[in-house]
């Protein structure tokens, strides 16, 4: 009886995060798709790129 008991526990514990989860993620800012890069490549991939070696 106490491994049922210990079971209910653990899913309701489980179900209780998943509600908290949700309800932190409905709190912040929608997330937006990614906008496409402008700028060249960075300093450390441009000296790879580059054929320096260190």
């Amino acid at each position: 009886m106490l491994d049922a008991v210990f079971l209910a526990a653990t899913v309701a514990l489980f179900a209780l995060v998943a509600l908290v989860a949700k309800g932190v993620e409905k709190l912040g800012p929608e997330a937006r798709p990614s906008s496409a890069r402008t700028t060249g490549p960075s300093a450390p991939a441009a000296r790879r790129n580059g054929g320096e070696r260190s």
